[in-house]
């Protein structure tokens, strides 16, 4: 359902993680819930029609992003009435886990318990930085997961760690080629307006849009999500993990107008 991307660089004090937001017109939900005894506060996004957390960044530093992955084995039209528990384990790593290493163990043993029907990828990412990622097959219920000592991971819904549908290439390889030459100039002081622009560009000199971060009616075959329906790039997400915050597009981030939540203050800045 999106174009995803992390980055972590210590010596330059840049940490974060983003993420495009490409679905059917749908409500968007952006809140905060507030620390108790039993769990961790956290901020979180996530779509009307989802249980749990599609996205989200608590108050030690933690931030996880899920989406769509479609595998080999799953047409999109087989998927659309599977049971998803994706959102339900991403909310439970944000209440009870600090760190990528905790929160991948976490993921993994509730994915194993109660298998999500559709198939998913989930980027973590903490304030030691590190970063992970776990990927589950609906099918085979095969789970892989990985701390990974890398720079940054990228991904334009194509699965990590498992084979993907070869007719979905173009769209997500053209995708995946724009971030891979972009994300190393994002960094500096600069490195949050460089960051929003690769968010909200688009391909001008194809009107199917193909390659396109961010999307405006574009007519999904599976390549964005299990859905064949059209989509738009409703939002755009930056966890800035260094500086705890939580930066969303007011809209489709190609129009520029951004919200940043302030997990210090609890509130928008």
């Amino acid at each position: 359902m999106c174009t995803m991307l992390m980055k972590q660089h210590m010596e330059n004090k840049l940490l974060f993680a983003a993420k495009t937001v490409d679905t059917p017109e749908t409500s968007l939900i952006f809140d905060y819930k507030p620390s108790s005894l039993e769990h961790y506060g956290y901020f979180f996004f996530k779509m009307g029609w989802q249980n749990g957390v599609n996205s989200g960044m608590n108050g030690e530093g933690l931030a996880v992003l899920s989406s769509y992955a479609s595998l080999t084995e799953h047409l999109p039209s087989e998927v659309l009435d599977k049971e998803d528990t994706r959102g339900m384990a991403n909310e439970q790593v944000l209440r009870q886990c600090t760190n990528v290493q905790d929160g991948l163990h976490l993921l993994e043993g509730i994915l194993m318990r109660k298998p999500s029907e559709v198939g998913g990828i989930h980027f973590l990412i903490d304030a030691s930085y590190s970063i992970g990622v776990l990927e589950h097959d609906p099918v085979t219920r095969a789970i892989k997961k990985h701390r990974l000592d890398t720079n940054y991971v990228i991904r334009a819904n194509h699965p990590l760690f498992f084979k993907e549908r070869d007719k979905e290439g173009a769209d997500r390889r053209l995708r995946y080629d724009q971030v891979a030459k972009a994300i190393d100039h994002i960094q500096g002081e600069n490195w949050l307006v460089t960051l929003q622009s690769l968010l909200g560009q688009h391909v001008s000199d194809d009107d199917k849009q193909t390659g396109s971060i961010c999307i405006h009616h574009f007519d999904n075959k599976g390549t964005r999500s299990k859905d064949e329906s059209f989509h738009s790039t409703e939002t755009a997400l930056i966890f800035d993990v260094v500086n705890k915050r939580c930066i969303y597009s007011d809209g489709s981030p190609c129009k520029g107008k951004w919200t940043v939540w302030s997990m210090n203050k609890r509130g928008v800045e």
